[in-house]
């Protein structure tokens, strides 16, 4: 039964990182001009996962989409977790 210990870890690992892409990093507000991003002006929302969100009155449009998985786990494993 220890030949699945790996396997069993990279999918602990994967749901974990999984779970904490989807926290908030950060908030970001911005006003006049095309913004410090060169995303315009608004109100902006960074995931853990990388994923950039721009909020609307109507709902938010997805400025830049989340990572790969391997990257996100990467990240997860070099963070404070």
């Amino acid at each position: 039964m220890t030949q699945y210990n790996d396997l069993v870890e990279r999918r602990r690992l994967y749901l974990k990182a999984e779970e904490w892409g989807q926290g908030v990093k950060q908030h970001y507000a911005c006003k006049g001009g095309v913004g410090d991003l060169g995303y315009g002006m608004g109100y902006f929302i960074y995931y853990n996962n990388g994923e950039i969100r721009k909020v609307k009155k109507s709902g938010y449009d997805i400025v830049r989409l989340a990572d790969p998985i391997d990257v996100v786990m990467d990240n997860y494993i070099r963070s404070d977790k």
